[in-house]
């Protein structure tokens, strides 16, 4: 397939196409960048347009378009200003690229575009786990996400396949969440946050590649699909199989306060969560590579 890709110099996006690219499949990648990175300056065939956003010119010829775009929501302090950033990179962004959508020749066969499990509001209970039957909450990340799915309704109109990716915490040691929790750990004062009770979806981030190339070449695959483990676990539990891995102490806890004090509205990223699980995507016959939390770890930290 030609995929075009949003938000695909960041560490999920350049991953997804090194991955990609083997299966045969070419990119065109769309950037506010002047440049093409180096982390893909050897990708054959690979297409680069620096933009804001893609006229519609730029985005016709391609079988597929994938929509990673979003400014950072975690690890960052939520003032108002950065809120209104947080919702304008994602809402207006979509609305705008579907408006160009619409206006193609020939239209992609699948559009897919991200979302987050924060969908779901936040929640404390195990059981039951949130599935893509589930409800929205009603905070200030799950109306964004609710929003956010929104602006691509006129392309379900036109016919054309989407395909929303509700995703859990993605696991890599070159970025995001793990790679911010491995430090403490390795100073041995890592340990759990809060009550340690939140609920952390993960996925590994060959999961992740792999699931969405597989909800892209799906012709049945349509809707929500919620991109995590079917083993989410407990901000407790991950940070005593983190300690394991790395084969360190596991003793500290930090408090609620801590955090709040340093992020504010956006604590509740960290001291926060939710349950879910991949119900639809493994009806859709997904087989996980990374089920386990245990296996996921030492796959990604003893390789690196």
């Amino acid at each position: 397939m030609k995929i075009g890709i949003l938000g695909g110099t960041g560490l999920i996006g350049t991953s997804f196409i090194e991955t990609a690219v083997k299966n045969g499949h070419r990119f065109r990648v769309f950037s506010r960048r002047k440049s093409i990175p180096k982390s893909l300056s050897k990708v054959p065939d690979l297409e680069f347009v620096s933009c804001l956003l893609p006229q519609s010119s730029d985005l016709e010829g391609l079988d597929a378009i994938l929509n990673l775009v979003g400014e950072p929501i975690a690890g960052v302090r939520w003032t108002e200003e950065r809120k209104q950033l947080i919702s304008t990179s994602r809402i207006e962004f979509t609305r705008g690229l579907v408006a160009r959508i619409q206006d193609l020749k020939t239209p992609p066969k699948v559009f897919l575009n991200a979302s987050a499990v924060g969908y779901y509001g936040m929640s404390e209970s195990v059981h039951p786990s949130f599935t893509e039957l589930s409800p929205p909450g009603d905070d200030f990340l799950a109306k964004l996400c609710v929003d956010w799915e929104n602006q691509t309704k006129p392309l379900e109109n036109l016919g054309i396949r989407t395909i929303l990716l509700r995703t859990g915490i993605v696991l890599s040691p070159k970025g995001g969440a793990l790679e911010k929790m491995i430090p403490p750990f390795l100073m041995g004062v890592g340990g759990a946050i809060a009550s340690g009770n939140q609920g952390m979806s993960w996925i590994h981030i060959s999961d992740f590649i792999h699931a969405t190339l597989h909800l892209m070449t799906l012709v049945t695959a349509k809707g929500a699909f919620n991109l995590v483990s079917p083993n989410p676990t407990s901000n407790a539990e991950f940070s005593k199989q983190l300690a394991k891995t790395l084969k360190r102490p596991n003793l500290f806890k930090v408090p609620s306060f801590a955090i709040q004090a340093l992020f504010g509205e956006g604590s509740v990223v960290v001291t926060k969560g939710q349950y879910v699980v991949p119900e639809k995507l493994l009806q859709s016959g997904y087989e996980f590579q990374f089920q386990n939390l245990e296996k996921a770890l030492l796959n990604l930290l003893e390789k690196n």
